[in-house]
């Protein structure tokens, strides 16, 4: 009876050892590659913006994220940090790579960027000045968690929430990006 026990200590301490190492493997393979446009909205006294992401991924598998939930900030790679605003959650459906090569895809992230208020209006306008400025180094960084899947023949496995701590991008984005 003891040793049941054991191994079944042991086996589920490898699973979770295996789980964070595959999501690292998976999360790794995954990449901003440009920021195609950025459709702002005020719907009741609140700003809302569509941001379209095309991301690439040359795992091996399909990846879904559940549940996304994330803030997304900017930075100049010096001193200033802007904050866009938080994800709401949503599903994104990374491709296989079928030949090792990265696969493109693009995404909308609904974003809530804040209140009808000066303070928002200043960081949108710092934004739009980050972004349109040819000279600027700017990065995206995303903080927050999400369920990750992987698929498999029979489905979908999921490997439970992961939390993403100043996870960052420097997307190769044109200075003609979409404002509306």
């Amino acid at each position: 009876m003891r040793y049941a026990i054991l191994l079944v200590l042991i086996m589920s301490n490898l699973l979770g050892i295996t789980s964070y190492a595959l999501s690292l493997d998976i999360i790794n393979h995954i990449d901003i590659k440009a920021i195609k446009s950025i459709n702002l909205q005020k719907i009741n006294n609140e700003f809302k913006a569509e941001v379209v992401v095309q991301f690439s991924t040359s795992a091996e598998a399909a990846v879904k994220f559940k549940q996304a939930d994330f803030v997304i900030t900017f930075t100049n790679g010096k001193d200033q940090e802007i904050h866009l605003g938080k994800t709401q959650p949503a599903e994104i459906i990374f491709p296989a790579s079928e030949s090792g090569n990265e696969e493109l895809t693009e995404q909308k992230l609904d974003v809530l960027v804040g209140e009808d208020n000066l303070e928002t209006i200043n960081r949108l306008l710092k934004l739009f000045n980050l972004i349109g400025n040819p000279n600027s180094e700017f990065a995206m960084i995303l903080t927050g968690s999400t369920e990750v899947g992987v698929k498999s023949k029979r489905g979908w496995i999921y490997q439970g929430r992961v939390q993403l701590e100043n996870f960052t991008f420097h997307p190769t984005i044109q200075r003609e990006v979409l404002f509306k």
